[in-house]
């Protein structure tokens, strides 16, 4: 088994060591509700669009799926405030 370096500050972890695994899916939702007459909608010209784009592309608009590796200490930073939202001048020591 190799070392594993941390995703986030890029610090080795080495073999033995505790380490975190975070995953992250994004996914499509929807409501039951279609509102076509609101965006003046072609359905037959949407769908040959649709059509024409590389499959990656339209599976990244319904799924992402992102792997990561966390040392404790980032794992701990990321826990406190993982959508990196204001925190009200609140401060997070972010240094080791």
């Amino acid at each position: 088994m190799s070392q594993q370096k941390c995703s986030r500050c890029a610090k080795p972890i080495p073999v033995g060591n505790l380490l975190y695994r975070l995953t992250i899916k994004v996914y499509a939702d929807f409501d039951g509700v279609i509102n076509i007459k609101a965006q003046n909608m072609d359905l037959k010209k949407e769908f040959e669009k649709i059509k024409s784009y590389p499959e990656e592309l339209i599976e990244e608009e319904v799924f992402k799926e992102f792997d990561f590796v966390l040392c404790p200490r980032c794992k701990e930073i990321y826990c406190a405030n993982p959508l990196h939202l204001p925190l009200d001048n609140v401060a997070i020591d972010t240094d080791d």
